[in-house]
């Protein structure tokens, strides 16, 4: 077998760990290969481009091409693959601006591949809009290479690590303040920067380390914590997560920021922590610089995950999709990347039923058994497991039915939904949570709303309410409504992720569930959903909602402040003040201010009690809040010293 690998630069770092260091594994498997650079001329290509005709198999590497190259590419070639690692269907520099350069380039080079290659499922979502046959895998590295021989000298200086390049060096300069705060509360801590350009800090020493190939593992084994900043925007939730398996390999624990797989291969907690906004990065790293042991422990944690990305388990991945895209045997391809396993054909269905689930095995049985028992057969199934340790991915395996399975990190509820959303391939999107059960004609109905009604439109329907044994004991009795239904909707939840759906193309960029709600994300995407989409209501429930001890959304002064941020956020800065009328508005957030102080009280945050009563009189004069508010004040002198 003979693979013509051609790639913009070879010097890129995409190159050398996307198919350069897997090179030797190719050869080792029967596939003999020419690596050649895209030359700029016309006829320089044109001449290059002739040569395919001589390989099994041509391996585009990153680049987007032009409509003349894909052309001449395409008439030379036997089979294409191509592989990229970045979300280059947008600018980096204005990633949230359209670039039409951008995205016909790559549109184009992934529609003329035979097979694309993804470095995650975010990307692969992006590329299945236009090639039925894409793979992930994900990128490799050489673990060996950061094993440290002998002891590594301690001058008592901590070591915070950032390796990248001056592209990307504006997103650790967001880390500044975090950084110098942090330098004024520990002296002996040093940041260490492995890059090709510098900045200096205030409170903190700044060791300066050029880049280079050959040293670089030196300067991570070196060093005590890894960073790794994002921002959240299209582009960054495209990145391949390449530095956090550095840092792993090098046995650092890491502090991330939870942006695309970052939240995979950062385990919170136990391979390092995930860190939000500014405080949350100077308390986790200092955590770390505090604690000798925890680092031990989780660079031990990140160490053993690093194995699963070697550059034997990936090479052996690629060295296999390259056979099966010579052999034209792609379709029967069982496997997602490393982290994913997939039951799966090449029919496109046309809906994906979508279950997040959570240490819910016993439960998870009865509802895939529901959606099983559908009267409506056009679906797919997809669970994303969001780091179950209950032996859940065994039990699906067992049920022998045709499954999207996804094992990923804890990350909580939201990313799960959006990962379910990556990986969807139906027309419409059904939710269903691990622990409910949906009616047997729900899917049917669901459907045949939105095939009857005009547009894009959102179904959804109540429910019963089921114990833990699945005994019906009541019925939710809230009147639902149709059309522009953002008023009602912020009066009240009567739309649920479980029961509903929704085409899957108004799940826009950025229009997805917020990773920062532990709970109430999928009520704050129904209202911004709901302010620029009618929703259809059906008349009989469509879902049976288990209530037990384990269920997320139980009653705490966390989960209703968190509803209450939703709303108030929704009101003030989403422009629900345009769809809401004032005096429902106030009297909706003075109620629901009442309901998070009362919580506070009992839980014993009295001055946060004391804000929240004080404002829900304010927004809306009443009794209740008057009397708690009083209560609250009292509480605050009584304990005051």
């Amino acid at each position: 077998m003979r693979l013509f690998v051609l790639t913009n630069n070879p010097e890129r770092a995409s190159f050398r760990q996307r198919i350069q260091i897997h090179l030797d594994t190719l050869s080792k498997n029967g596939i003999d290969y020419k690596v050649a650079k895209l030359p700029a001329g016309f006829l320089a290509r044109k001449k290059l481009f002739k040569q395919a005709e001589d390989f099994d198999v041509v391996f585009l590497q990153k680049k987007g091409l032009n409509f003349r190259d894909a052309m001449l590419l395409r008439r030379n070639s036997k089979k294409i693959i191509y592989d990229f690692d970045d979300a280059i269907m947008y600018n980096p520099h204005r990633p949230n601006r359209n670039s039409p350069s951008h995205f016909n380039s790559f549109r184009r080079s992934v529609k003329l591949a035979d097979v694309v290659i993804a470095g995650n499922s975010y990307l692969a979502q992006h590329a299945q809009k236009f090639n039925a046959e894409v793979m992930i895998l994900p990128t490799g590295l050489d673990t060996k290479a950061y094993r440290v021989e002998g002891k590594v000298k301690d001058d008592g200086r901590i070591r915070l690590v950032w390796i990248g390049s001056r592209s990307t060096l504006q997103y650790l300069a967001e880390l500044k303040p975090a950084l110098e705060q942090i330098g004024q509360r520990y002296d002996s801590v040093v940041l260490r920067m492995i890059c090709d350009n510098f900045f200096n800090l205030k409170n903190m020493e700044v060791e300066k380390r050029r880049w280079s190939l050959e040293r670089q593992v030196e300067d991570l084994t070196t060093s005590h914590i890894g960073l790794a900043p994002l921002p959240v925007n299209r582009f960054t939730r495209g990145k391949c997560g390449f530095k956090i398996l550095q840092y792993q390999a090098a046995n650092l624990p890491v502090v991330a920021s939870p942006v695309g797989v970052n939240s995979e291969y950062v385990r919170n907690g136990i391979t390092g922590f995930h860190a939000l906004n500014i405080q949350e990065w100077i308390d986790r790293i200092s955590e770390l610089i505090d604690n000798i042991e925890l680092r031990k422990k989780m660079s031990q944690a990140g160490s053993a995950q690093a194995q699963r990305f070697d550059i034997t388990v990936i090479g052996k991945q690629l060295c296999s999709l390259i056979k099966e895209c010579i052999q034209g045997k792609v379709n029967e391809v069982e496997w997602l990347g490393s982290q994913s396993k997939i039951i799966t054909s090449s029919h496109k269905p046309k809906v994906s039923i979508c279950v997040p689930t959570y240490n819910r095995k016993y439960y998870l049985k009865e509802t895939l058994e529901s959606i099983l028992a559908q009267t409506y057969k056009d679906y797919e199934i997809i669970v994303v497991d969001d780091g179950s340790t209950d032996g859940t991915e065994d039990m699906i395996k067992q049920l022998g039915v045709p499954i999207t399975y996804h094992w990923q990190e804890n990350g909580g509820d939201a990313a799960a939904r959006n990962k379910l959303i990556e990986l969807a391939r139906g027309k419409y999107i059904s939710f269903i949570d691990s622990d409910d059960l949906l009616f047997p004609d729900a899917i049917e109905r669901l459907v045949k709303v939105m095939e009857t009604e005009a547009g894009d439109v959102v179904a959804y329907g109540s429910y019963v309410r089921i114990d833990q044994d699945g005994n019906v004991y009541g019925k939710c009795k809230r009147k639902l409504f149709s059309g522009s239904i953002t008023k009602h909707l912020f009066q009240t939840i009567i739309v649920h992720s479980c029961g509903s759906m929704f085409p899957r193309k108004i799940l826009k960029d950025g229009v997805t569930f917020d990773i920062l709600l532990r709970v109430c994300s999928d009520y704050d995407l129904w209202l911004s959903l709901s302010m620029k989409h009618r929703f259809v209501a059906l008349p009989n429930p469509t879902f049976k909602r288990r209530r037990h001890s384990g269920n997320l959304s139980t009653v705490s002064f966390e989960n209703c402040l968190t509803e209450f941020t939703v709303l108030e956020r929704f009101y003030y800065e989403k422009g629900g003040d345009k769809a809401v009328p004032s005096k429902i508005a106030m009297k909706v957030l003075s109620k629901e201010g009442l309901k998070t102080g009362r919580c506070a009280f009992r839980e014993g945050s009295y001055s946060q009690a004391t804000k929240l009563l004080g404002q829900s009189f304010r927004r809306h004069p009443n009794f209740k809040s008057l009397f708690y508010w009083t209560k609250a004040v009292i509480a605050v002198r009584l304990m005051s010293p």
